[in-house]
């Protein structure tokens, strides 16, 4: 059973509605009052990808690429992390546990969420938070589900394109997104709406694979870029200047290897025309 909480904070990918409820049928679903638009509901999962959604060149190839890589990610990401990008995996766990110390008492959106690998080392049955993950991959979302439900927190998965959340303005506490932007075909698009969801007072942070940094990792990103794996960014500076211009400000970052880890807040401006 969804809870309360979460449907709260849900709005129709069709349509913005907030109208949202869980259908009547007997298939589990989730219905949106004002347009009419259902997401079935699957092993716990809501698929709210967009019914009529455009899809990018190279959406698609990155979407059944994850699904492809899930069954081994959690054995590979690890390897690949010392091996190629030259960065322990320790990092990332101390960047996970801030962002859920940053989000306690409140909802952290994780986007995209993977298989949780990460998550996974630093939640327990003491933390007041409640986590949000978002993938456009199906296996990726299973094995998520797995590992969250090991922990004491409550948590909603969802299948969505991360360009389009299908949630409301300002209703996460935190957003954590683990080597998500070098994934994205349309990042600032992705930042944008990092920033639509979050509160004023929440994080925007994560990390992300970069070049210039060392010479094995910048010959596996050429490959990955040849075979139209996914769009790649250039260097830690090109990243850090798009994120500001996608409206995160005070950002701060560091590098490890071939790995950025970066957190930022939205811009004065950005909350000002919120506000009114």
């Amino acid at each position: 059973m969804i809870s309360r909480r979460f449907l709260e904070l849900l709005a129709c990918p069709t349509c913005g509605g907030h109208e949202l409820n869980l259908g009547a049928g007997k298939r589990p679903e989730l219905k949106c009052e004002s347009c009419d638009s259902r997401f079935p509901i699957v092993d716990g999962i809501i698929d709210m990808m967009p019914q009529q959604r455009s899809v990018q060149p190279g959406q698609y190839r990155t979407e059944t690429l994850f699904d492809l890589i899930a069954g081994v990610y959690d054995v590979v990401a690890p390897v690949m992390s010392v091996g190629i990008w030259h960065c322990s995996p320790l990092r990332y766990i101390d960047q996970e546990n801030r962002a859920v110390g940053r989000a306690n008492g409140g909802v952290l959106l994780k986007a995209p969420i993977a298989t949780g690998i990460v998550i996974d080392k630093v939640l327990a049955p003491y933390h007041d938070i409640a986590v949000l993950g978002v993938d456009s991959s199906w296996k990726m979302l299973r094995k998520a589900k797995a590992r969250l439900e090991e922990h004491g927190v409550p948590f909603l998965l969802l299948r969505a394109d991360l360009s389009r959340l299908p949630l409301r303005d300002n209703s996460v506490d935190g957003v954590q997104s683990v080597n998500g932007l070098h994934t994205f075909v349309e990042r600032q698009k992705v930042v944008s709406e990092w920033l639509r969801v979050a509160k004023p007072e929440s994080v925007i942070s994560g990390s992300a694979l970069i070049r210039g940094q060392e010479g094995t990792a910048d010959a596996a990103l050429d490959r990955f870029e040849q075979y139209g794996v996914y769009p790649m960014l250039r260097s830690g500076r090109f990243l850090v200047e798009e994120l500001n211009n996608s409206g995160v400000e005070a950002i701060h970052h560091e590098m490890y290897g071939a790995v950025m880890f970066y957190a930022g807040h939205k811009k004065v401006e950005m909350l000002a025309e919120n506000a009114g």
